[in-house]
């Protein structure tokens, strides 16, 4: 049977019904569905999974790049990203013929296909690479990448990747004629990795508007942080293309059990790019390239992109997970389907259902309602259970709804959503009228929901190690995540009696699996069976008494009054200098710092600047041991990302931490930020310096000292806005 568009239209409005292949109500924009990630699955593999892959409501795949002929089913996954040209080359992967076939058959379902397209850079090795690459200047050669440095950033190379020459008129032309044999073959976008290495058309580069150029194509670009010290260059490139937000997707389920910290990041919030954002509860990079979300259970990231996946313009990545961890174990082939699980599919569905409705996001910081005007809503917490949230903007309509997840009876006024949300932590509501056909799935999955029942009565268990300042606790089923954080490293550990002890939080299924530990130290070196009420010792092994008590010590240890506290790390005063840290001012248990001047450490390929909080500077210049015999306060994991604006946890390190072997270090971009650390919350929280560069300045010196508008200073300043320092005088000006 042939699609009828005027029937795609009919069923996105009021129906879910799956009656044939043609009927899957699936967008026909690419940017109003979801996209799943079939992330190095042979195109073979996706065309069987079409089938459940529209039930999903997904409205379009995207696949790994196909760039390189000696690619196969057990290849190293990160091959794909070293192509051999900047054109297609047919492999046991994914010939010419077995992309045709997938797109023809995926139109029939509604599905577009999306590739990634690799074009900053071939791969190094000669002979791994076209050999019409090593002439006319098509690759340059320019050294490591400063990421203050917007030419640079476009300029330099990535990693030890020499930069294609993204401005030669040859290249150009290149990029564009494979763009035309992708749609060719059928292919509907693509998403193009590393996009912020391209330059823009305002910096003399016209890739980005001659390969975008072809008709009826979708681009969406890798941009990950910032595209250069000026960030609202984002603005241009989505006059191309849609763009990705990793600061504000990341910090729902690497930090915050699944909760997003606000309606949209920077893009969406600050230049207006809502209907060009592309959202992810994790990428392949943060789970493939040994990142965070791969300490992240499915519970966690599957809550996280619940809480994107049904924005209004904004689309949503959903990664099928390789069957493998590590970069050098993840190999080419078929992923997880965690992806046809009920809690995905009703969200992308409802996502489908609401296109064009207005949306509205609040959080209380343990649960989110994103709701749709005059459509319905949907809820994600961090646990499952009653809960009561806000009804963004009335959009909701009162009444009383059946939840589609879990079939729990919500109760909706004008200002509020009430109801019982079950284990997957997500709940979807549909006003009455846009509801669905409730026509049964067609194939449906004959095993039962393995989820455990959830906890009843006290479950618990004691640590008697003393090798740990504050132990902490990540339990797990074979499905679910246990502790309330929901995220690597867990919960606390509260003292009893002189041991720590940690209970199975309410709502949450008793643990088959456990890990103590702080930071990277691990009690037992790993993961440990649960046994409920056991006390379990250093080496790993376990007591269990007979008379336990569970009920933990009633009050913390009080925080004291007079601690001071200083910023050391790669600072503009002295990097890494244990006599030049920056004073915090105490205000009760909040502690500030302002206008702190970040720096790039020393190293050549250093992009980042790293820093974390001590009680105690030393007097002389290189004596760490004043400092190592303080209190340190830093981050949970090694070199942590920290987004601006965006609070993260902070871990107390004893006396006789030192700085190399235990107290973790935050990472932020270089600038000049305000920070503050709240000791009562164990939150610190960083903010664009809110006083200006001449706070900074102590000189006499007449010479005009340049700085960006986010404080980076700028040796050579080019035509723009810049902060203008002469003397103890600031301004700002247009070069």
């Amino acid at each position: 049977m042939k699609k009828s568009l005027l029937l795609v239209a009919v069923m996105s409005i009021f129906s879910w019904s799956i009656m044939m292949a043609a009927d899957y109500g699936l967008p026909a924009d690419i940017q109003q569905g979801n996209i799943l990630h079939c992330f190095n699955w042979p195109a073979k593999e996706v065309k069987e999974a079409l089938p459940q892959i529209a039930s999903a409501g997904f409205g379009s795949v995207q696949l790994s790049p196909m760039q390189r002929a000696d690619v196969s089913v057990g290849s190293e996954w990160h091959n794909l990203y070293r192509p051999y040209d900047l054109a297609f080359k047919s492999s046991s992967y994914c010939s010419e013929q077995d992309l045709k076939d997938l797109c023809t058959e995926a139109a029939k379902y509604g599905i577009k296909i999306i590739v990634d397209v690799v074009a900053n850079h071939v791969d190094k090795t000669s002979g791994y690479h076209d050999p019409w690459w090593d002439s006319n200047g098509r690759q340059r050669n320019n050294g490591g990448i400063n990421y203050g440095d917007r030419y640079s950033i476009t300029h330099g190379n990535l990693g030890d990747y020499y930069d294609v020459n993204s401005e030669s008129a040859e290249v150009i032309a290149k990029g564009k004629a494979y763009v035309e044999k992708l749609k060719s073959l059928g292919v509907k976008g693509c998403r193009w990795d590393a996009a912020k290495h391209i330059g823009l058309p305002s910096e003399s580069c016209n890739f980005w508007s001659s390969v975008t150029s072809v008709p009826g194509m979708y681009h969406y670009g890798e941009i990950l942080d910032n595209p250069g010290p000026n960030a609202s260059i984002i603005k241009e490139y989505a006059q191309y293309m849609s763009v990705t937000d990793n600061q504000y997707c990341n910090y729902a389920a690497r930090e915050n059990g699944g909760i997003p910290s606000g309606y949209g990041g920077a893009w969406a919030v600050n230049y207006g790019l809502g209907n060009k954002c592309v959202y992810w509860a994790e990428s392949h990079d943060t789970y493939a390239n040994d990142e965070w979300s791969q300490e992240r259970d499915q519970a966690t990231i599957d809550r996280a992109y619940a809480a994107y996946a049904c924005r209004n313009d904004a689309t949503a990545l959903y990664l099928s997970r390789p069957n493998a961890k590590g970069f050098r174990n993840i190999k080419v082939g078929k992923g997880s389907t965690a992806f046809t699980s009920k809690h995905i599919s009703e969200v992308n569905k409802f996502r489908n259902l609401m296109v064009g409705k207005a949306d509205w996001f609040e959080s209380n910081g343990n649960a989110c309602s994103i709701t749709r005007k005059d459509g319905g809503a949907v809820i994600v917490m961090k646990g499952s259970g009653n809960v009561t949230v806000t009804n963004g903007g009335g959009y909701c309509p009162a009444g009383t709804y059946k939840d589609r997840v879990s079939g729990g009876t919500f109760t909706v006024t004008a200002s509020t959503i009430s109801g019982n949300v079950g284990s997957s932590g997500i709940a979807v509501l549909v006003k009455d009228g846009v509801t669905p056909d409730p026509t049964p799935d067609p194939t449906p999955d004959p095993t039962p929901d393995p989820t455990p029942d959830p906890v009843t009565g006290e479950h618990y268990v004691y640590y008697d190690g003393t090798n740990f300042s504050q132990p902490q606790v990540w339990a797990w089923t074979s499905t679910e995540n246990c502790t309330s954080a929901g995220a690597w490293g867990g919960d606390n550990m509260t003292k009893k009696d002189g041991k720590w002890y940690w209970e199975v939080p309410a709502g949450k299924p008793v643990p088959e699996m456990i890990i103590i530990h702080e930071g990277d130290n691990k009690a037992g070196n790993g993961d440990l069976t649960y046994v409920d009420k056991a006390t379990y010792h250093q080496d790993g092994t376990y007591t269990v008494s007979s008379t336990p008590d569970p009920t933990p010590d009633p009050t913390p240890d009080p925080i004291p009054s007079n601690v001071e506290m200083y910023i050391l790390g790669n600072l503009g005063i002295g990097q890494w200098n244990p006599a030049k840290g920056v004073p915090m001012v105490k205000n009760g248990n909040v502690y500030t710092a302002n206008s702190v001047e970040l720096v790039l450490p020393d190293a050549a390929d250093a992009t980042h600047s790293y820093f974390s909080l001590v009680t105690k500077l030393s007097d002389i210049e290189g004596d760490w041991d004043t400092v190592n015999s303080s209190d340190r306060y830093g981050a949970l994991t090694k070199d942590e990302l920290v987004s601006v604006g965006r609070p993260v946890s902070v871990k107390k390190y004893s006396v006789g931490v030192d700085n190399v072997g235990g107290a973790y270090s935050w990472m932020i971009l270089p600038g000049n930020y305000d920070i503050t650390f709240d000791m009562s919350a164990m939150q610190l929280t960083v903010k664009a310096a809110s006083t200006t560069v001449v706070d900074l300045i102590e000189s006499t010196d007449v010479e005009d000292i340049y700085f960006t508008l986010q404080g980076v200073r700028v040796a050579e300043p080019e035509h723009g806005i810049y902060i203008r320092v002469r003397g103890s005088h600031a301004e700002k000006v247009v070069l």
